[in-house]
C-alpha cells in the first residue's frame, strides 16, 4: 500500500517526507513486530537485548561502556541505565578493569547467556521475516540504498556536532 494511502494523505508529498514516512513507519512495522513476539514475552527492551547480543560476541573479559555505546543500534541509548537494569535481573556484571581502575568491564553473566539463547531462535526466524519478500537482488539494492541514506546523514549528524 502506498504511503499517502495508508497513512491517509491526501495532497501530494515532497520526496524527501515521503521517504522519511516510509521509512519511519516501516521501522515501527518491524519494531512493533519484535516488541510483540521477541522483547516483550520476556519482559526486555530491544535495547537491553542488544547489550546482551554486544556481550554475548564480545571478549571474555566485556566490554568498557564506551565500547558498548559504540556497538549499539541506537546511538544515543543510556548504556549505564541499561547496564543497571541488566545488572539488577542478574544478566550482566561489572568486574573491575585492571587497565583502569576508572570504569569497569560489564560481562554477560550463565542466566544473561541462557535468555540470550532461548531467544536467539526467535530472533533469527523474525529476521528472515524481515526480508521474506524481496529477492536477493532486491535486498542487495535496498542494503545498497540504506547504506547510503546513513552515510550522508551521519555526515549531516557530525557537521551539527561541530562548534
Amino acid at each position: 500500500m502506498h504511503i499517502r494511502e495508508e497513512l491517509q494523505i491526501a495532497k501530494p508529498l515532497e520526496p524527501g517526507h515521503e521517504v522519511a514516512l516510509a521509512l519511519l513507519l516501516t521501522r515501527e512495522y518491524v519494531a512493533r513486530l519484535f516488541d510483540e513476539c521477541l522483547y516483550e514475552p520476556e519482559g526486555i527492551s530491544d535495547q537491553q537485548f542488544n547489550v546482551l547480543r554486544i556481550l554475548k560476541g564480545g571478549p571474555k573479559d566485556g566490554y568498557l561502556v564506551k565500547e558498548i555505546r559504540c556497538r549499539m543500534i541506537y546511538r544515543f541509548a543510556d548504556v549505564p541505565r541499561l547496564v543497571n537494569r541488566l545488572e539488577a535481573r542478574g544478566l550482566v556484571k561489572r568486574c573491575e578493569n585492571p587497565a583502569d581502575r576508572r570504569g569497569s568491564r560489564v560481562q554477560i553473566t550463565p542466566k544473561g547467556l541462557a535468555l540470550e539463547t532461548k531467544m536467539h531462535g526467535r530472533h533469527h526466524t523474525l529476521c528472515e521475516q524481515v526480508d521474506r519478500c524481496l529477492s536477493i537482488e532486491e535486498r542487495e539494492t535496498f542494503l545498497g540504498i540504506l547504506e547510503r541514506l546513513r552515510d550522508d546523514h551521519r555526515t549531516q549528524l557530525v557537521a551539527l556536532q561541530k562548534p
